[in-house]
Parts: C-alpha cells; sequence; structure tokens
C-alpha cells in the first residue's frame, strides 16, 4: 500500500513538472515569438548585447574577484542570474497593457522618490557615491528604477498638458519639477554621473516634446551653472582638475584610472591582446567591471571590437526610433524617446570617460558593465519597448505611423 502511494505521489509530481514546464515553454514563446522585424531586431540586438557583456564581466572580474578571497566567477555567475532575471522582468514588461503602465506609473515615481530619500539617510557610500541600500548580502540602486519612474511620469505629464505647452506654468513647470527634485535627491548621494543622465534624457524628452526655445535655453543654462557648482566640491573637484590638467603633478591619485584606461585602450591596438588576455585588468583599473568595462573590451578587442560595440548601440537606438516612427500613441511615444536618450546619453558618457572626453563620472554602460540593478533596470525597460512594438504589429497603424517621421514628438 505504501509502495502504490508512493508511486502516485512520484507521478503526482512528475505530472506537476510537465505542466510547468508547458507553462514556461508557452509563455516564452508566446513572449519572444517574433512579432514584427523591429521586434525581432531590438530584442536580438539587446541579447547580443548581453551576452558580450555577460563575456567581458567574466574577463574582466575574474581577477578582482580572487583578489577579494573570493571565486574567480563570482561576479560573473551573479551578473549571468541578474541577466536571467532581467530577461524575465523584459517578458513581463512586454506583456503588460500599455494603460496600466501608464496608471501605475505616479505611484511608482513616488516610491521611487522615496527609496532615493531613504538612501541619503542609510545608504552605502562606495567611491565617494552614496546611492545603493545594502540588505544583507543583497544591494541594489534606487536611483536606477527611479530613472524609469521620472521617465513614466514625464510621459504622463505631457500628455495630460498637452493643450497648455505654450504655458510654462501649466505646462513645462510640473514636469521639470519631477525632473529636477529626481536629481537633486541623487545629487544629495553625490552621484554627479547619474543625476547628469537623468536630467539629460529628461531635458531631452521635453525639447523634442515642443518646448519652446527660450524656457529650454535657461533650463540648459541653469542646470550647467548648478553642475559646475556641485562640481566645485569634495571629491568631484579633484577629479575635474585632474582631467583638466591630465600632466600636473598627481599626488592624490586622480588621473590614475583614466590614465591606465587610456593605456588599456592603446595596448589594444587594432585587433586587440586577446580575449581574457588584458594586462589592465590585474588591479591597475578600479572599477574595471563596472565604470571602466570599455577600457578591457578595447584591450582585449581592439579598435576593431570596441567600434562594434558603439556600432551595437547605434543599431539599438536605431531599433528603438523606428519603433517610435511606427507609434501613433502620444503616451508610448514619450516613453520611447524617453528610452532611446536615456540609453544613448548613459552609453556615451560611459564610453566619454572612458576615453578621456568627459572626467570620471562612476556610470556603468547599459547592458554590459557589472551591476545587478542596472541590468535588471535595463532590461525591464526595453521590455516597455518591445511591448509598445508588440501592439503595434498587432494593430494595423494608420497612416502617418507607417511614413518615415522625425524623431520630434508632436502634439
Amino acid at each position: 500500500m505504501a509502495r502504490v502511494r508512493s508511486v502516485r505521489k512520484g507521478v503526482s509530481g512528475q505530472e506537476v513538472t510537465q505542466k510547468v514546464i508547458r507553462f514556461a515553454s508557452s509563455w516564452f514563446n508566446t513572449t519572444f515569438r517574433g512579432q514584427s522585424r523591429e521586434f525581432n531586431n531590438l530584442l536580438g540586438i539587446t541579447f547580443l548585447l548581453v551576452v558580450f557583456g555577460l563575456v567581458m564581466v567574466l574577463s574582466a572580474s575574474y581577477v578582482t574577484s580572487l583578489g577579494n578571497g573570493d571565486g574567480p566567477l563570482t561576479v560573473f555567475t551573479r551578473q549571468l542570474i541578474w541577466a536571467v532575471i532581467g530577461f524575465v522582468a523584459l517578458g513581463i514588461m512586454s506583456r503588460l497593457p500599455m494603460p496600466f503602465i501608464e496608471k501605475v506609473a505616479p505611484l511608482f515615481f513616488l516610491v521611487m522618490l522615496g527609496l532615493q530619500v531613504l538612501v541619503l539617510v542609510i545608504g552605502t557610500e562606495v567611491y565617494g557615491n552614496k546611492n545603493w541600500i545594502r540588505i544583507g548580502e543583497l544591494s541594489f540602486q534606487p536611483s536606477e528604477f527611479l530613472k524609469l519612474g521620472l521617465l513614466l511620469v514625464i510621459s504622463g505629464m505631457l500628455v495630460s498638458r498637452r493643450e497648455y505647452l505654450d504655458s510654462f506654468k501649466y505646462g513645462w513647470l510640473a514636469p521639470l519639477i519631477a525632473a529636477g527634485g529626481s536629481t537633486a535627491l541623487v545629487l544629495g548621494g553625490s552621484d554627479l554621473g547619474t543625476a547628469l543622465v537623468m536630467f539629460g534624457f529628461s531635458l531631452v524628452m521635453l525639447i523634442l516634446a515642443g518646448m519652446p526655445s527660450k524656457i529650454a535655453l535657461l533650463v540648459f543654462l541653469g542646470a550647467g551653472t548648478l553642475a559646475l557648482a556641485f562640481s566645485s566640491f569634495g571629491s568631484r573637484r579633484v577629479r575635474i582638475a585632474a582631467w583638466l590638467n591630465p600632466d600636473a603633478l598627481d599626488v592624490t591619485g586622480a588621473t590614475w584610472q583614466a590614465k591606465h584606461g587610456i593605456w588599456a585602450l592603446a595596448a589594444g591596438g587594432i585587433g586587440g591582446t586577446g580575449l581574457g588576455d588584458s594586462k589592465m585588468k590585474w588591479n591597475w583599473i578600479p572599477m574595471v567591471d563596472n565604470d571602466y568595462i570599455f577600457s578591457v573590451v578595447g584591450e582585449e578587442w581592439g579598435l576593431l571590437g570596441a567600434s562594434i560595440l558603439i556600432v551595437l548601440f547605434v543599431l539599438l537606438a536605431m531599433a528603438l526610433i523606428r519603433i517610435l516612427n511606427r507609434t501613433d500613441r502620444l503616451f508610448e511615444r514619450y516613453v520611447l524617446l524617453g528610452i532611446v536618450s536615456w540609453i544613448t546619453i548613459q552609453a556615451f558618457v560611459n564610453i566619454g570617460v572612458v576615453l578621456n572626453f568627459l572626467p570620471v563620472l562612476g556610470v556603468p554602460l547599459p547592458l554590459i558593465s557589472a551591476g545587478g540593478t542596472s541590468l535588471l533596470i535595463t532590461l525591464t525597460t526595453l521590455g516597455i519597448a518591445l511591448g509598445i512594438e508588440r501592439r503595434n504589429s498587432q494593430v494595423k497603424p494608420i497612416s502617418a505611423a507607417r511614413q518615415p517621421s522625425r524623431v520630434r514628438v508632436t502634439r
């Protein structure tokens, strides 16, 4: 009798496993099945970037992992887990109805603002930036989630105020307060790089939505003045001074990271030293698997590999713009505009820092750098873009959406 029961339990457990497998297979097929050429392009480029990022994280991190007393695959394994979670989140977001996302956006934004305030109280500081909340072994950056919340809430504000965009008070003041307040909270943790990316894509969204040039100029000058003032204090002043005077006597070591990043790129030459053969990752470059991972790309893959990576980001932006031009729903157009601005600006800032065009700012390279929060939220955001394109392919677009158009979003 006990044997019969055990067999029945085994059969029952096997049936449950089969049902779970069938459900997962069906969900995966329905979610990631090609909906259109634009859908396939965006998903394919995203997948290529994530896979390349995992390879580079493995190459760049195993030395520092060993130096920290961990296993050589510790950082890579963590990044791989976050990549899997990120693609699940991408799939879920691509299936959520946009009206639902638009409805919950203000609440999500307010919750993320609250978490960012909490960072200033109990946050963990890393390399001068207080931008992490640590819970046991888990740490995350609320500012990454705040980027998405800000993008969504500004999109909603622009839609609800589309009849008042000729008025600063009723049309532009609220989005500027949302962007300025979010940026100020991030600056409160001394994270200038994230603040620049956040305010940068917000300003691009507002300008392309039709912000009058006089207002845009005043906002730009005001933000630039505040950024310069903020940069004149603490470690940021030292970093900028070192960037402006790279040949000056460096007693603080402020130019160490930037110089060794350039040396890594120079060592790579045209074809690179070969995957895994970087010399500078042997504790010569701080944050080599995160903010400075592009230097390892340049050293191991050379100018050709680094150029291909930049081209992939260009193709990613072009795929998002093509989806934008196929979309006729105003809220979704603003969201897509924010996504392409966010990823493009952040990639430009990261690569610009490694090339020494910009001072060290501490911004990860999207989809490439080690960092679970950044990878998760970037994939989640791209899932929204894929969801928009899925609806585009299911609904016959109007003639205006079929025609090539400018990126500018009109009222």
